[in-house]
């Protein structure tokens, strides 16, 4: 059996549909499995075993017909048993129509369902998992389970070269972080942001955390957020020391960083995610506009904690629309108040970091 699995967006949308074919090869061994995705986000699945081969597209052949034609070429050309859209946007529909897919999988939506002859019907109520992002990808397995009693794995992964750890590690040392106390990845800013902590919030904790365990804090961020890197530090007290090298240029680079830190604490991104892949202990802030069970995976495993405006003010859903929250953003991520943060952190950091004295 040949399956062609299409997911292109995002890093832990891509990362979280690995559990596909992880899952897949060990109900049907032989099965050939292909994955199309961002080229972005490819890192997420390289050196996976079940995947057979990654198929890379860039943004600008998404968008571009005529680039994607040399795509529907191979996609043809291949034959697939079995084809999951896991995307539903033009390319993906595109690559679909016109494979020679006996089946052509994706979720219930009225004006598309003539593409796809299975459709799912996405969850709305949370089953096994702790967000509706995982039980959605596990609902394809059904499709090929055919009452097979086989255990499955809903814990998505990444695999690193021991080579990659070492490198990274090498890197680290270089920076001046000696491995002699915790080392805590902090995700200080989210991909956007409308989705990132107040920075003055955010430099609060880092204050707390350093004051209370000495622990060595790396700081994870964007090229392009070197801006708002300078106000987060110019807001820390003076002795609090933070690394802000090295940082990872790529997924696999970040990847193999956090592979030698301790846990992770920050806004909800693709280095959360990536992180929980890393069966690393994490703590997440989510964004007000986003609910918790469309995305706080794996929440049901201990060493995964998190955040969200809900905790706290859970009436307050009752009365604004998650485009309200959106669109005023800011303004409810000041009600998630560092104080609130620092109560609901410290049990999680006793946990993983109390065997260590206090410099």
């Amino acid at each position: 059996m040949k399956v062609l699995l299409i997911q292109y967006n995002h890093a832990g949308d891509v990362l979280i549909s690995s559990v596909i074919p992880n899952n897949l090869k060990k109900i049907y061994p032989d099965i050939k499995i292909d994955f199309l995705c961002n080229k972005e986000y490819m890192g997420v699945l390289q050196k996976n075993p079940s995947i057979d081969r990654i198929i890379a597209i860039d943004n600008k052949h998404i968008k571009s017909v005529l680039s994607l034609y040399k795509y529907m070429k191979l996609v043809r050309s291949e034959r697939y048993d079995f084809l999951i859209d896991l995307s539903q946007n033009f390319s993906s529909i595109f690559l679909t129509f016109f494979s020679k897919a006996q089946k052509k999988l994706s979720y219930n939506t009225p004006i598309l369902n003539k593409f796809y002859t299975n459709r799912l019907v996405k969850v709305n109520k949370l089953n096994t998992q702790t967000c509706n992002l995982l039980e959605n990808r596990l609902a394809v397995l059904d499709q090929f389970l055919n009452d097979q009693s086989i255990s499955i794995d809903p814990v998505a992964k990444i695999f690193l070269s021991q080579e990659e750890i070492l490198e990274a590690k090498t890197t680290m040392l270089n920076a001046g972080i000696k491995f002699t106390r915790p080392i805590i990845m902090l995700g200080i800013f989210g991909t956007e942001k409308h989705t990132t902590w107040t920075i003055g919030s955010m430099a609060k904790l880092i204050d707390f955390i350093w004051s209370n365990y000495r622990a060595d804090l790396l700081l994870n961020y964007l090229p392009n957020q070197h801006k708002e890197l300078n106000e987060l530090l110019s807001l820390l007290n003076s002795n609090t020391k933070v690394f802000v090298q090295p940082v990872g240029k790529s997924i696999r680079e970040y990847a193999s960083l956090m592979k030698n830190c301790t846990l992770f604490i920050g806004n909800n991104s693709r280095f959360l995610a990536i992180t929980k892949a890393l069966q690393k202990p994490t703590f997440g802030i989510y964004a007000p506009f986003v609910y918790k069970q469309d995305i706080a995976c794996y929440e049901n495993i201990d060493f995964h904690k998190s955040i969200h405006l809900s905790d706290i003010l859970p009436r307050l859903y009752e009365n604004f629309y998650p485009n309200e929250l959106k669109k005023e953003s800011s303004k409810f991520y000041l009600m998630l108040s560092s104080e609130f943060v620092i109560i609901k952190i410290k049990p999680f950091l006793k946990s993983y970091l109390s065997t260590f004295n206090k410099i």
